[in-house]
């Protein structure tokens, strides 16, 4: 009996609108109807096939469909951001069994890191860590706003890989907020050399964005694969988010006048909405509208303050998110963490959180 004959994949570079309707078509139908996809998770996927940002703009994307016959059975976005010395393999989807077609886009990464002169490729940045890192590897419920969600077999494919991962934790605010204002009993608000907390001005929203960005910078800035920002960038990037957020969603402190740390939290929105379902702006924004109330989760999404003051600058800041949230959600959960980012994950720790999610990126030499 003759054993049929599977085809060879081939790779092709989507250069056209056509083309980005078939990489959209393929992730709408591999989610379609899966209890943990949110809609919101194709705002990203779709700013970058579009180039809508001046930082995309400035990187060099490549989208790769993957295809066997006429079917796509894999695709993802080759990216080189020049202020990172590495090529991204981000926004990766498959199909299960998959092995040689996710071995081809692989060498194809390979063969372009070098063509650009870059000696590593990384799998699961997307683009900047502001945009998405990690592919999910544990902790398969529902996605939260900006955390990433994928089929559980995505891991099995890049397991001959260097691993380096990445956990959210997640806790009760009833429980955490006793231990925060303990922590911050000596940091009273506008005390010489304490620390004064304020909302972010939404009137003043580029000025407000651009302190927002420089102190990220300034704080995250050392974390892996972070890659410096250029003016505008946060401005950008959270365009789309501006109406759905309030003042106290976007934390500065300051010491004597300066700026020296933020604290980005905001009610889980995913919660809000209908999973596995596509939704435009108008169809969440009315969901969010209606039922705004039902969100129980806030997501602490980044907190950054420089080095010298972060002890007691810290403490006043997630103080004040706690009283913001405490009494209206019963739960919180962070963004990503790497693993390997002792400062944050003793926070954590203190808090007595618990792991929520993990993630991992892979990373391997661009030569053979």
């Amino acid at each position: 009996m003759t054993t049929p004959t599977v085809p060879r994949c081939t790779i092709t570079d989507v250069t056209d609108r056509a083309g980005v309707q078939r990489y959209t078509d393929f992730r709408r139908r591999l989610y379609a109807g899966d209890p943990g996809y949110s809609t919101t998770l194709e705002f990203a996927v779709e700013s970058v096939l579009n180039r809508s940002t001046a930082f995309l703009r400035s990187c060099h994307l490549r989208p790769l469909l993957i295809t066997r016959g006429d079917e796509v059975v894999a695709q993802c976005i080759l990216v080189h951001d020049p202020a990172l010395p590495m090529l991204q393999v981000g926004f990766f989807e498959a199909l299960p069994n998959q092995e040689d077609a996710v071995g081809q886009l692989l060498d194809t990464a390979r063969a372009e890191a070098r063509r650009r002169g870059l000696d590593r490729v990384v799998v699961g940045l997307n683009a900047h860590l502001s945009i998405g890192v990690g592919i999910l590897t544990d902790g398969f419920q529902r996605a939260s706003f900006d955390s990433a969600w994928n089929k559980p077999y995505y891991a099995d494919y890049f397991s001959g890989l260097h691993r380096i991962g990445l956990t959210a934790y997640c806790g009760s605010v009833k429980d955490v907020a006793p231990k925060l204002g303990s922590a911050a009993r000596g940091a009273r608000p506008g005390a010489s050399g304490g620390v004064v907390v304020r909302p972010i001005d939404l009137r003043a929203w580029d000025r407000e964005l651009e302190t927002f960005r420089v102190l990220c910078d300034a704080t995250l800035g050392t974390t892996a694969f972070y890659a410096p920002t250029r003016p505008g960038h946060f401005t950008d990037l959270l365009s789309d988010l501006k109406p759905f957020l309030r003042p106290e969603n976007l934390l500065f402190a300051s010491i004597d006048g300066r700026e020296v740390g933020f604290c980005f939290w905001h009610p889980d929105y995913n919660e809000a909405l209908p999973a596995g379902r596509q939704l435009g702006l108008p169809g969440i924004a009315w969901r969010f509208a209606l039922r705004r109330a039902r969100i129980r989760t806030v997501i602490l999404n980044a907190l950054g303050v420089l080095s010298e003051y972060r002890g007691v600058a810290t403490s006043a800041l997630l103080t004040r998110m706690t009283r913001e949230i405490e009494g209206q959600y019963d739960r919180y959960e962070t963004s990503f963490v790497w693993d390997g980012n002792y400062a944050s994950t003793g926070v954590s720790r203190h808090l007595d959180s618990q792991e929520s999610r993990q993630f991992s990126v892979w990373v391997e030499s661009a030569h053979p």
